[in-house]
């Protein structure tokens, strides 16, 4: 995954230097992840895989499961005993305080 992501990497910086300012708009859709290193497109999220490297779950602002394997859509939760992703909407109520900046 390393070695695409600095071919990958390389190419990009190579296409700028050569002045090829007619660059494909869609190449700057892309997403650093927190390595540094790796790349993902921008519609995805970067998810560690099982062999620590970085990898891209073709969902935005996924969650990723802590298999390392898979992901699931925003406000959901990996349910890997099923190997589905659960809604996470059945949370409790809570009740509102009075702020702590109030003068009375």
């Amino acid at each position: 995954m390393k070695l695409f992501t600095f071919v990958l990497f390389c190419s990009l910086v190579l296409m700028i230097l050569t002045k090829n300012f007619d660059i494909d708009p869609s190449l700057n859709d892309i997403r650093i992840c927190p390595d540094g290193e790796s790349i993902c497109p921008s519609t995805s999220t970067c998810c560690i895989a099982t062999n620590s490297d970085w990898s891209c779950c073709p969902i935005e602002n996924a969650v990723c499961c802590s298999d390392h394997i898979h992901c699931c859509p925003e406000h959901y939760k990996c349910d890997l005993k099923f190997f589905k992703c659960d809604r996470t909407f059945s949370v409790k109520l809570l009740e509102m305080k009075p702020s702590m900046n109030k003068t009375n």
